[in-house]
Formats: C-alpha cells, sequence, structure tokens
C-alpha cells in the first residue's frame, strides 16, 4: 500500500529526507576527521550541519558551546567510534557550518527542540549526551522536553548555575554594536575577539592553534557576521535555564578542567581533569572519552539507530 502524503500544517512542516554531503576536497573544513559523514538536516527555519561516525551501536551527541563549533570534537569522536560507538556531532542553528536564518529563533528551547528533530532525522531514539559550555544548558533543555531522548547527561565546563552565562558569551555581550563592527572592520576580524577569548579558555596554547581560531572565527566574518554573533549571544540568554529538579531522575556527570577559573556549583560534586581549562575535548579528550565510555557501558539498553529508510518522521516539538 503506497505511503499517504504528509499534509503541512501551521505547526508541522514536512522535511526532505537527511541529505549527505561531501565537500570536493576535505582541506576546506580542517579539524574534521575524514572517516565520517557530512550530513544536512532540515530542522525548520534552517538546517542543521552534522558530522556522524559510524552506523549502529550506542550512540553519544556532542554538542560544542558558544564560539567553538563542531571541530571542537576533532579529538574525541575518533576515540569514541572506535570503541563501537556511533557518534554525532552536530553545529547548533547559527553556529559553524549550519544555516544562518534571519530572526533564527536561536533562544536555548529553540535549539532543543533542533536537536530533537535532528535525532529524528538521523532515527537515532535515545543518545549519550555530552555538553561543552552553552551546549550543556541546550541538553539540559532537551533532557526536560524529551527526557527519553537522553540516557545520560555529561556538562563538561558547565557554568557556576548551568543557566545561559559563562565568560565566553559574555565577553561577547560585553560588546556594543558599533564595537562590533569596528572589530569587524580590522584586518583580522572577529579573530581579534574570539581568539583571546579561544586561547583563554586552554591551559596550553598548543591546544589552540591559530588554524583552529580561525576555523572557530569563521562564520563571523564582516559586518553582518558580527551582527549575527551579537544576535547569538543574545538570544542564548533569553530563557532561564529549567533549574536541576527537572532533571533529578537523569543519570549526569558534572567535568571540568582542574584550572578551570569557574567555581563548581555550591553543594555539587565536579570531577575536575588535572592540565585543562575549559576546552576539554581539546587538552583532555583520552580522559573525556573514558568518562563517556563509562556512562555509554552503564547504559545497558544502549540505543541502536535504525537505518535511513524512506523518508523520516520528524517529531513535532
Amino acid at each position: 500500500m503506497p505511503r499517504q502524503p504528509v499534509l503541512a500544517t501551521p505547526a508541522f512542516t514536512p522535511v526532505s529526507p537527511v541529505q549527505r554531503r561531501l565537500p570536493a576536497s576535505r582541506a576546506f573544513l580542517p579539524y574534521m576527521p575524514p572517516d565520517g559523514d557530512y550530513v544536512r538536516l532540515p530542522v525548520g527555519p534552517g538546517a542543521l550541519h552534522a558530522m556522524r561516525y559510524g552506523h549502529g551501536g550506542p550512540a553519544v551527541l556532542l554538542l560544542h558551546g558558544f564560539t567553538t563549533s563542531a571541530p571542537l570534537w576533532h579529538r574525541v569522536a575518533p576515540i569514541l567510534l572506535s570503541r563501537g560507538c556511533q557518534v554525532i556531532v552536530p553545529d547548533l542553528l547559527g553556529f559553524g557550518e549550519s544555516d544562518r536564518p534571519i530572526g533564527g529563533p536561536y533562544t536555548v528551547g529553540s535549539q532543543a527542540r533542533y536537536l530533537d528533530r535532528a535525532l529524528a532525522l538521523l532515527r537515532v531514539s535515545q543518545v549519550v549526551a555530552v555538553g561543552q559550555d552553552l551546549g550543556c544548558v541546550v541538553l539540559k533543555r532537551l533532557a526536560a522536553l524529551r527526557p527519553e531522548r537522553i540516557s545520560a547527561l555529561i556538562l563538561a565546563s558547565p557554568t557556576p548555575s548551568d543557566g545561559s552565562g559563562g565568560p565566553e558569551i559574555d565577553a561577547v555581550r560585553g560588546q556594543t554594536g558599533p564595537a562590533l563592527l569596528e572589530i569587524s572592520s580590522r584586518p583580522l576580524g572577529v579573530v581579534d575577539l574570539l581568539g583571546p577569548v579561544l586561547r583563554a579558555a586552554v591551559s596550553d596554547p598548543g591546544s589552540m592553534p591559530d588554524k583552529l581560531v580561525a576555523r572557530f572565527s569563521a562564520p563571523y566574518t564582516g559586518s553582518q557576521g558580527a551582527r549575527h554573533l551579537l544576535d547569538l549571544a543574545r538570544a542564548v540568554g533569553e530563557e532561564e535555564d529549567l533549574g536541576p529538579a527537572i532533571l533529578s531522575e537523569l543519570s549526569m556527570l558534572r567535568v571540568t578542567g582542574e584550572d578551570d577559573p569557574m567555581p563548581a556549583p555550591p553543594s555539587d560534586s565536579m570531577i575536575r581533569l588535572p592540565g585543562a581549562m575549559r576546552l576539554l575535548p581539546l587538552e583532555r579528550p583520552e580522559p573525556l572519552a573514558a568518562l563517556i565510555m563509562e556512562r555509554v557501558e552503564a547504559t545497558n539498553d544502549s540505543p541502536v539507530a535504525l537505518e535511513e529508510r524512506g523518508e523520516p518522521e520528524v517529531d513535532r516539538a
């Protein structure tokens, strides 16, 4: 019996199947390992860019923070893949290689719904989710909206209140529109702003070479890019965090670098890894991957992604 057509409604617009994308030269996307699929996932106002490593096996979602993007995880994803995991590394909408629709929306709640739709497109029912900085806040919102999606949650370098603030976001929010435009007109553009912020987030300068700073700064070149960066910083602060009580039943681990100047939340345990500051995926990939695998192995019913067959349905979040 042929499949009935899906009708669009104000709350739901059908999307095309997952689109694989392979660049003509992988050199155009440095810090993206070659053994993954480049996919575009239509999630509503635009499409998310994501890297997917492996097909089947326990699913792990790795989510970047503010001022970074998917390449943040370029040293962690191959380790998890070698351990038999399927690894999904998206760029949040408006970040990295993902689309930047005018007006977004780019709020924390919207980003969580986009991730939910992306997982539906990939036919992944549940993940061990790992976030860094802003990624922690988005994943907590996703866990609150769709608790069945997340079997375990790891928060890497969360802010003290687990809210949407943090040194990286605050550094951008502290700039006025004219100041950002002036920065964007310089020869190095927003690299002059983001470079010091990114280098201040690592203990070892070698973990943040100029090439990686340029990779993280690339989406924000020119005056339009600078405005977009400021819009993102403002948008993620439009909603308050839902609070830890909602997530009390979720297996949750907090971890940061021993040199991280941000204090741990009061009365809260925090694993601190030596020789690192805030960007653990770059400075301490092996210990972080080991912590992730502990959570994967502790999840007895680790879900396996289904094969992509036909046009997947998308949740009406």
